[in-house]
């Protein structure tokens, strides 16, 4: 029925499929001291927000030759609540606020991407 280079492929497949969980697992859980996101339009940044101790509410007008965004910053939290693109998925993604969540609007090229620093990783030179 099953040979052993079956079985053995089979395994491999399994405990393949399981990694991106564990990489991606690890990365959002993970506790930060700093958290912020970046805006970027066509892979450039276009505005850096710091989400720690955020309070109240921010907006962005994200205005590109491509089309127009309304980003909001809200306490701890960031989306994207106006597009005048033709699908608005960017709209259906609702606040994020955890590092390695995103929000892409494909039409416009805009990236809203959560990141978290700790202050250990920050390195001091003299």
């Amino acid at each position: 029925m099953f040979k052993k280079w079956d079985i053995i492929i089979i395994i491999l497949l399994l405990v393949g499929s399981f990694t991106p969980e564990i990489i991606l697992g690890a990365k959002i859980k993970k506790n930060y001291n700093i958290t912020y996101a970046e805006i970027t339009i066509g892979g450039k940044l276009y505005k850096k927000v710091a989400l720690t101790g955020h309070k109240g509410e921010e907006t962005i007008e994200v205005n590109t030759k491509w089309g127009n965004n309304t980003v909001l910053v809200k306490d701890d939290q960031i989306a994207i609540i106006d597009a005048d693109c033709s699908d608005e998925v960017c709209l259906e993604q609702g606040y994020i606020s955890k590092p390695g969540q995103s929000i892409v609007c494909l039409p416009h090229r805009v990236m809203v991407q959560v990141i978290g620093e700790n202050d250990d990783d920050i390195i001091l030179s003299y």
